[in-house]
């Protein structure tokens, strides 16, 4: 269940188009990329098409300081294709996680005690577990999180096409690491909120549990 909140919360964060608008007013991209609001917000609804896979390919022009061109260089397209590869395969482990749960839930809703038992407490277990690590995790990132974002490159990608030249490539521009620190701490905010009502949901659960476990004995 932890594994689908996780995986949903970014999803709905990386892919709420609102989001970039304001992060492109916030961080000025709009003057940085030298593109009118509307363009390059089409450009960006193109991109996160292509990553849902809702899009074969990054080919997009644009009108960049005047001068219509091709908006993704090819290394830059090479990258996002990498990036593209680890949203599937995050798709993928939400569906079998999601099988699982159904599974786990088929037990729940039919009410056998024991099996109830022991899946709500797990979830207590694992939760806590994880509001504690996610804390101290994100904490530790952001006492350098320039170090923490290369360290994450180099785990999952094979490559250095990653890293981008600020004065030839577009794509640093409209997501340089601001935008990031902004949407690591909006991504963990959401979880930590989500992780936490399950939390107390289980414990509220557990709690009623045991009450009635010793109201019957």
């Amino acid at each position: 269940m932890q594994v689908i909140i996780l995986l949903t919360v970014i999803e709905q964060i990386v892919f709420y188009l609102p989001y970039y608008e304001s992060q492109y007013r916030k961080l000025q991209i709009f003057d940085a990329v030298e593109m009118e609001p509307k363009e390059l917000l089409y450009v960006t609804k193109e991109m996160l098409f292509y990553l849902k896979d809702k899009r074969v390919t990054l080919d997009i022009k644009a009108n960049v300081a005047g001068i219509e061109k091709e908006f993704f260089t090819t290394k830059e397209k090479q990258h996002m294709e990498d990036v593209k590869k680890l949203f599937i395969i995050g798709y993928q482990i939400r569906r079998v996680s999601l099988f699982f749960l159904l599974i786990l839930l088929f037990f729940f809703i039919w009410r056998v005690p024991k099996w109830s038992f022991i899946f709500v407490k797990s979830i207590q277990y694992v939760t806590g577990f994880l509001l504690m690590s996610i804390v101290l995790f994100s904490s530790l990132i952001m006492m350098n999180f320039s170090y923490a974002f290369t360290i994450f490159h180099k785990i999952f990608f094979t490559n250095d096409l990653w890293l981008l030249d600020y004065d030839i490539h577009l794509l640093i521009r409209i997501v340089p690491e601001a935008f990031f620190i902004d949407i690591f701490l909006k991504i963990g905010m959401f979880i930590l909120l989500f992780l936490g009502l399950q939390w107390v949901a289980a414990f509220m659960y557990i709690r009623q549990y045991n009450y009635k476990e010793g109201q019957e004995s």
